[in-house]
């Protein structure tokens, strides 16, 4: 870099400054609107009551059945010959099946009534209103500008930056 650059570059530098800048000062408030947002508020409770369950002997399976359709399937199939023989181990096969099922039906009303209490996480459900922020709106130089804020301004100036600068 040579002499000439490093005296040239500062007054360059130094001449938009002039030229650009920024000062403060005061606008008129003309309104200043209250901004409510609605939020929804859900509050746990817990809703616990008795409820009565059927507590039968039975397993709930279908193995019985099936068993007791094998079973009826092997004696069905001792009787009768040729086509009759299949429709002996068919007809067997559902003897038995139905039978099992009876059986199981006898052995569940043989059960009992248990009596349980449930708990339950419901939720109520509400909406508030509340407060969000604050819409200025201001007056300088004759124009009109608006903004938000979280704080409410409690004279009727406001102190703003004023930026000047070349187009």
């Amino acid at each position: 870099m040579n002499l000439k650059t490093l005296i040239f570059l500062p007054v360059l530098l130094s001449s938009n400054w002039v030229f650009s800048g920024s000062y403060t000062d005061t606008a008129t408030v003309v309104s200043v609107d209250k901004v409510y947002r609605e939020h929804t508020i859900r509050e746990p409770y817990q809703d616990c009551y008795i409820k009565e369950f059927y507590q039968g002997d039975s397993d709930g399976s279908a193995t019985n059945e099936i068993v007791g359709g094998l079973f009826g399937g092997l004696i069905g199939n001792q009787f009768g010959s040729g086509s009759g023989k299949d429709a002996m181990t068919i007809a067997g096969a559902l003897l038995g099946a139905s039978l099992a099922h009876d059986d199981e039906l006898a052995q569940a009303k043989t059960g009992r009534v248990v009596s349980r209490e449930i708990c339950e996480t419901k939720y109520r459900v509400s909406a508030k209103k509340r407060l969000s922020h604050y819409q200025v709106e201001y007056e300088y130089d004759g124009r009109a500008f608006t903004y938000t804020t979280q704080r409410k301004p409690y004279s009727d100036t406001i102190e703003i930056k004023v930026d000047v600068s070349p187009k």
